[in-house]
């Protein structure tokens, strides 16, 4: 059970990223999904393009990027770096996701960093981030945690050669679970 949902979040992510709209990307602060239950917002200058934004029976998705990057103007700097956020409908059981259990699941990719903290599973999977994102780099960073019974599956994709890679990477996909759980009501 586990390992089929965390590829649904993995599939949820990449389909959400590829099939994202050609229409003008639209910066919105934040996005609520469920009700209410899942907040969607970023760390401190990114925001959320509504354009991409998908609600369904079976998930939700929304892709963040740099404010400026979305049209925004003024604001403050963030690194280029595009984030997904996949939601899956509440879940009896909640169970929190495991690092381990994600490099498993993600197999045969190779995983550098599998770690848990903070009731975070965050990998750095070595391969496929180009494959989303176009002059992106290979390496990327995904994470998942349960918010308000959700699964929630996050992902970082940065340029190739740029920090969002390595140690940028893992300190933007903490932020953004940060951000999310403190824009979310508590359950």
């Amino acid at each position: 059970m586990a390992r089929r949902t965390l590829l649904g979040l993995g599939m949820m992510a990449l389909a959400g990223c590829l099939a994202a709209p050609a229409s003008k990307p639209q910066a919105v602060a934040a996005v609520a999904f469920y009700e209410g239950a899942v907040v969607v917002t970023g760390p401190r200058g990114y925001c959320v393009d509504a354009a991409s934004v998908r609600r369904g029976a079976s998930g939700s998705f929304a892709l963040m990027a740099s404010c400026h990057s979305l049209g925004q103007t003024g604001g403050v700097y963030a690194d280029p770096a595009v984030m997904t956020v996949s939601v899956l409908p509440r879940a009896a059981s909640g169970q929190a996701p495991d690092a381990q259990a994600m490099a498993r699941a993600l197999a045969p990719a190779e995983v550098r960093v599998a770690q848990d903290e903070d009731d975070l599973a965050v990998v750095q999977v070595m391969q496929g981030g180009d494959a989303v994102l176009p002059g992106g780099d290979p390496v990327h960073w995904r994470a998942g945690m349960i918010v308000n019974g959700h699964m929630v599956g996050l992902a970082v994709y940065g340029p190739e050669g740029q920090g969002v890679s390595g140690s940028e990477g893992l300190a933007l996909v903490q932020a953004l679970a940060r951000a999310m759980r403190g824009a979310s009501p508590s359950s």
